[in-house]
């Protein structure tokens, strides 16, 4: 029903492709240390914080989830407003510039917001089966298919075991917060968090939001945060995260596989700047079971790193970024994305475009919507939920590239 949705067909186009710059590895080392990175902190709700480093991070609002929509669409409850306020500084390196990554103690108030509203029982009488299936609170996911077992990990080690906390995972400190197995059937979904440079596991809270960890707990699910890389493999970024920390996560999906029973349908990743391209490259290193990615200021470098370990599938993206020129931690982070964009648009993936027109940040408001595009986006999805319409609940910078 498209009375819930915006159709965005005939909106902003794909940019063009980020060109690959061979002196960019150049850069990430050569810049003189000592210039703070300070954020744009543009449009309504975005809180800068008063510090003295860099991008501030958007609050993740309380408003409702989307209501689960078996028949006609639902949009659940508004969304926060406000924002809560930004983390304090941290100290350390935000690609090679000093002083620290994130804005000091914000001022802004913490969110608010309506609370989840059950969705319609049934669609149309007439032969429709109802509207855009958003998902929501108790709702059913979109249907999707098991990955195949031969990209599913199995544990290295004997599983630490899982529950709310602070774990480690092959020698790697990794934040949990974890549900409980289901009498039977499936649990719930697995997410991924990669935080940013200078920042720590609980960002997870801000690019989710608490609704959305609380939901996945319910669900028997799990989301993890890795505290730290183990500096095997080929960076990815500016150091801060490594392809060998797949390994680590790797191995918190196999001990929440044994011992949660997770839907291995419902696996997904998200993270923020350094964290945003980590999420990128697992999109292509981990596709034979990631479903959804949220990128949070990723996208492709130029650097490579672009060859999927399972060429028929292509995780869907949610890729939310800056304006061009102001989401800018030398490299332009909309350029990025674009490039993103492109390439899973080639693979013959899907990706929607969530511009919101700030600097170099997680925009406020928006982890409500994140969630629910990893709820419509199991593994394989088909049909494809969002081909001509997204949810109206979204942001309404979020459009089809």
């Amino acid at each position: 029903m498209l009375s819930s949705c915006r159709n965005v067909r005939g909106g902003r186009t794909s940019k063009a492709a980020f060109a690959r710059h061979s002196e960019l590895g150049l850069l990430l080392i050569g810049v003189a240390m000592g210039a703070g990175v300070v954020g744009t902190g543009c449009g309504p709700g975005i809180n800068p914080g008063a510090g003295t480093g860099g991008g501030p991070l958007g609050g993740s609002p309380t408003g409702g989830a989307p209501g689960p929509g078996t028949g006609g669409a639902q949009t659940g409850g508004a969304p926060g407003t406000g924002g809560v306020t930004s983390l304090p500084s941290t100290g350390g390196r935000f690609w090679n510039f000093g002083g620290a990554p994130f804005g000091g103690p914000g001022s802004g108030g913490v969110a608010s917001g309506g609370a989840p509203t059950g969705g319609s029982t049934g669609g149309s009488t007439g032969g429709s089966t109802g509207g855009l299936n958003t998902g929501g609170s108790g709702g059913a996911p979109a249907s999707g298919r098991e990955p195949s077992a031969a990209f599913l990990p199995a544990a290295k080690e004997a599983c630490p075991t899982i529950a709310t906390g602070n774990l480690t995972f092959l020698g790697q400190p990794v934040t949990i917060w974890a549900g409980a197995a289901p009498a039977a059937g499936p649990g719930g979904p697995v997410v991924i968090y990669w935080y940013a440079t200078g920042s720590n596991p609980q960002e997870a809270v801000r690019g989710l939001g608490q609704a959305a960890i609380n939901e996945i707990v319910a669900q028997g699910g799990l989301v993890a945060a890795p505290g730290a890389t183990n500096k095997k493999g080929t960076n990815t970024g500016n150091g801060v995260w490594y392809t060998g920390d797949f390994d680590t996560t790797d191995e918190v999906i196999a001990c929440a596989i044994e011992q949660l029973h997770v839907d291995t349908s419902r696996i997904h990743a998200a993270g923020f700047s350094a964290g945003g391209l980590q999420t990128t490259r697992m999109s292509y290193d981990r596709s034979g079971y990631l479903a959804s990615v949220v990128t949070y200021s990723g996208g492709l470098t130029g650097l490579g790193g672009t060859t999927p370990q399972d060429a028929t599938n292509a995780p869907g993206a949610m890729v939310v970024h800056g304006a061009q020129g102001s989401d800018v931690v030398i490299i332009d982070f909309a350029q990025a994305s674009a490039s993103y964009e492109a390439d899973l648009k080639k693979r013959g993936g899907f990706a929607i475009d969530c511009n919101h027109g700030g600097g170099h940040m997680i925009p406020t408001g928006i982890a409500p919507s994140t969630w629910t595009f990893m709820k419509t986006h199991p593994f394989h999805v088909s049909p494809e939920p969002y081909a001509t319409a997204i949810p109206a609940s979204f942001p309404s910078y979020c459009t089809l590239p």
